[in-house]
C-alpha cells in the first residue's frame, strides 16, 4: 500500500507508513549508522580544533590576530563538518534525496538572497576587517561613537564591551569610522 491508495485515516498514520516501509533490522542498520555519523563528526571536530590550535598556538606570543583568525578557522571547520554530517543523516539515515532538497534550496536561496543584500555587506565587511587586519580581539577601539574592548570579531558582527560592562553588538555593514587605542 501506498500513500497515494491510502484513506485519509491511513495517510496520516506516520507509524504505519514507517512499519511498512523499513523492516526492523532496517531501522537497526539506520540507527547505527545515524550514530557512526554523529561520532565521527564529533571526532573530526575536536581533531581539527586540536590541529588548528596546535598550529596557531606555535606562533609565539599572544598573537591577537591570530586568535581572532584562529577563531574564525574553528567556526568554519565547525559549520563544514557539522553540515556534512547532516546530509549524511538525511541521506543515509531516513533515506531523503538531499539532491532534491539542495536544488530546491539553491532557488530558495536566490529569492532569499536578494531580501538579504545587508547579511552580504556584512560579511564582505568583516571579511576585509580581518585581511587588513583594523583590529583584533581584546584590543581597545572607538567604533564610530562606541568605545570598548573587542570581546569577538566575525564576520557577521563585532562585539565590544564597553566600559560600563554593556556588551554592544554591532553589524560589520555599519562600521564606518574605526579608532583603534591599542596600535597608537
Amino acid at each position: 500500500m501506498t500513500l497515494l491508495t491510502q484513506t485519509p485515516e491511513e495517510a496520516f498514520n506516520l507509524f504505519t507508513f514507517l512499519r511498512e516501509q523499513f523492516t526492523k533490522h532496517e531501522w537497526l542498520k539506520r540507527l547505527l549508522y545515524c550514530v557512526a555519523v554523529v561520532l565521527v563528526a564529533i571526532i573530526a571536530t575536536a581533531v581539527v580544533r586540536f590541529v588548528i590550535r596546535r598550529y596557531m598556538g606555535k606562533r609565539g606570543g599572544r598573537n591577537l590576530r591570530a586568535d581572532t583568525i584562529t577563531k574564525l578557522l574553528l567556526s568554519v571547520v565547525s559549520y563544514i563538518v557539522w553540515f556534512l554530517a547532516v546530509i549524511q543523516l538525511l541521506t543515509v539515515g531516513l533515506g531523503l534525496d538531499v539532491l532534491s532538497l539542495i536544488a530546491a534550496a539553491g532557488v530558495l536561496g536566490v529569492a532569499v538572497g536578494f531580501g538579504a543584500q545587508t547579511l552580504v555587506k556584512d560579511v564582505i565587511t568583516g571579511f576585509f576587517i580581518l585581511f587588513e587586519n583594523q583590529f583584533s580581539v581584546g584590543e581597545k577601539v572607538t567604533i564610530d561613537a562606541f568605545p570598548g574592548t573587542v570581546e569577538g570579531l566575525g564576520l557577521r558582527s563585532t562585539k565590544i564591551r564597553a566600559e560600563n560592562g554593556d556588551l554592544l553588538i554591532i553589524p560589520n555593514s555599519s562600521i564606518a569610522r574605526v579608532i583603534n587605542h591599542s596600535r597608537t
